[in-house]
């Protein structure tokens, strides 16, 4: 049985593995620092809730406000629009199967936005006007695609402007914002090329509104991904919004672009020594696909794909559903140094795909657990 918070009064080293460990004091630091960001050059950080799906890590995202956040689901947005959130944007394409959830939420909260990637999507928001609650609108986003392949209407198409047309044209719908996921920034390898990525999507999006003004419809712009959030440009503040989301956590990718420290990781997966496999030179942990996740395995291979906290010269090689193995770098293991039950945290390649394997986060200061978190699961 999971422990309630009234309950937590252990140490980690009491806890089961494998298990998903938040370090609180990381979060707050990791919150706080993007939040100073944005003000210093005045944007609205509207952070992404999908790295962690959680209450408690959407409201220190918010600095405690509960507004102005974006999701990836529906059962995401009405499991913050239950928990007293409003402002909320539904970053993900709309499709006609989604509708009726989103009448509901456009009834409950006093704003939502939905996002239009195409124009199918902007006419299931047309077909079902009628269906509106009295007095609400659609408050649409148009997302484009810059380029990267992404979802979004081309940059340089005229579906973007005749949408944006047919909206201006309705009385009962909104053009909110022109949004841009910036994610060749996963692709680019120097925090150099990333900048001056960031500056062409800031140029295209200010491009584009300039078109969109000419036509008379005046609207404001954001972007997101957490690799150039991280390392903004002055033209940020030529834009709105910001849109990061895994920086609450960080991890071992977000290292190895430079958009954070090791010390900046927020989450770990703990595990256990099972067993010695000394003709094998490696021993087994309890901790396979099932709680890490395969995120980073093709891209490192053969190099690391995770980090193990404090041993730089182990590696973990290759998992199974529910059972890893780690080894040496170089030369080989001294097993006498790694008893059966002794602890490891990995510091996990991608967050957003470990955390979503866990129906509980551990979260502690220090070595005491504190308190635990329940993400929302489904779609």
């Amino acid at each position: 049985m999971i422990p309630s918070m009234t309950e937590m009064n252990i140490k980690i080293s009491e806890l089961s593995t494998p298990c998903f460990l938040v370090d609180i004091d990381k979060v707050k630091e990791n919150c706080q620092h993007m939040i100073d960001t944005c003000k210093k050059l005045n944007l609205q950080l509207r952070p992404h809730t999908k790295t962690h799906k959680t209450i408690e890590g959407a409201i220190l995202q918010t600095d405690g406000a509960k507004r102005c956040i974006a999701v990836s689901t529906l059962a995401e947005a009405e499991f913050y629009a239950d928990n007293g959130f409003d402002d909320i944007l539904l970053a993900y394409p709309i499709t006609k199967d989604k509708i009726k959830r989103c009448l509901n939420l456009v009834a409950k909260l006093e704003t939502f936005h939905v996002m239009v990637s195409g124009m199918e999507g902007l006419k299931c928001l047309e077909d079902n006007i009628q269906n509106l609650p009295d007095g609400k609108i659609w408050s649409l986003v148009l997302e484009v695609d810059a380029g990267y392949g992404r979802t979004g209407f081309s940059y340089d198409g005229e579906e973007l402007i005749d949408a944006a047309l047919r909206v201006k044209n309705s009385q009962r719908m909104r053009l909110e914002k022109l949004y841009l996921h910036c994610g060749d920034s996963y692709r680019l390898k120097t925090i150099s090329e990333k900048q001056e990525s960031q500056k062409t999507n800031i140029n295209t999006l200010t491009a584009l509104e300039k078109v969109l003004a000419e036509k008379g419809i005046t609207c404001t712009s954001g972007v997101g991904s957490t690799p150039n959030c991280s390392l903004p440009v002055q033209e940020n503040s030529q834009l709105t919004e910001f849109h990061p989301g895994n920086y609450i956590f960080y991890d071992y990718m977000q290292y190895l672009f430079g958009s954070c420290r090791e010390s900046n990781i927020a989450c770990k997966v703990m595990t256990r020594v099972i067993a010695h496999k000394p003709e094998k030179n490696l021993f087994l942990v309890d901790c396979g696909f099932l709680a890490l996740g395969h995120d980073g395995k093709n891209e490192r291979f053969p190099l690391d794909f995770c980090l193990i906290q404090g041993e730089s010269n182990l590696r973990f090689v290759d998992m199974s559903q529910e059972i890893g193995k780690i080894t040496a770098k170089e030369g080989d293991l001294n097993f006498s140094l790694y008893p059966i039950g002794t602890i490891f945290y990995l510091l996990p390649y991608h967050s957003c795909c470990t955390s979503a394997l866990h129906s509980v986060y551990y979260v502690h200061s220090g070595d005491e657990v504190v308190a635990t978190w329940k993400p929302v699961r489904g779609w």
